[in-house]
């Protein structure tokens, strides 16, 4: 029975792909969960493959899949048309992803082999289909910064009975204390007198006359 290898690429890029060897007689259900399983797909996804001409553009739908892969009843030997069959595929695996395939070769199945098959695989599946990475928690480092957290407070001040203890004694203190303001004689401090005022005015006038004062009117330029 004949043996269909197709060439199956992640879009545009022809540095990852994978060669699936397929049987004529199955149909396409059979060829995209060999497809999905190759490049660690998200399984449980619809699927729907279209005709390609040799440009890639895009023709009609040939089989709608949903996510159990029901609802082919074609067999794959009833679409190949050309020595270099092309199709399309669009599917999803955390994201949407497009896939080309091409027919390599026909060949004669093999005894013991059981189809489909993945012949061959190269390169690495894109990010996006795969699962998205889980979180690292480091459990240690999070109890390490709680105990932290909790010697930044240990042994900080006073505790609440040496608290209490301090208040306690400045309140025994603060009644003993006898805070009076000092006493002053108010009679002792009388105001000047005007003769006491005339006295203090001529002693200012004979200070200057000694010290042979006069203010500015006394200047004169001859003297520089």
């Amino acid at each position: 029975m004949a043996v269909y290898r197709f060439r199956v690429f992640i879009e545009d890029d022809h540095e990852v792909f994978r060669d699936i060897d397929v049987q004529g007689k199955q149909r396409f259900a059979d060829l995209h969960k060999q497809i999905v399983q190759s490049f660690n797909f998200e399984m449980g996804q619809p699927a729907e493959y279209f005709s390609s001409d040799q440009q890639w553009y895009e023709g009609d739908t040939v089989v709608a899949l949903n996510g159990k892969l029901e609802g082919d009843h074609q067999k794959i030997v009833n679409h190949i048309n050309v020595p270099r069959q092309r199709f399309l595929c669009v599917t999803t695996s955390h994201k949407e992803v497009g896939l080309a395939l091409e027919l390599q070769k026909i060949l004669q199945d093999e005894e013991g082999v059981i189809y489909p098959c993945t012949a061959k695989s190269q390169g690495e599946p894109p990010y996006y289909t795969q699962p998205p990475p889980e979180p690292i928690i480091d459990s240690h480092s999070d109890h390490s910064s709680v105990e932290d957290e909790e010697d930044v407070f240990e042994d900080d001040g006073p505790s609440e009975d040496e608290i209490d203890r301090i208040q306690k004694e400045a309140e025994v203190a603060s009644k003993k204390a006898d805070f009076k303001a000092p006493s002053i004689d108010f009679s002792k401090l009388g105001a000047l007198s005007d003769d006491d005022d005339e006295e203090e005015d001529e002693d200012d006038d004979d200070s200057d006359d000694e010290d042979g004062g006069g203010g500015f009117d006394d200047f004169s330029m001859d003297d520089l």
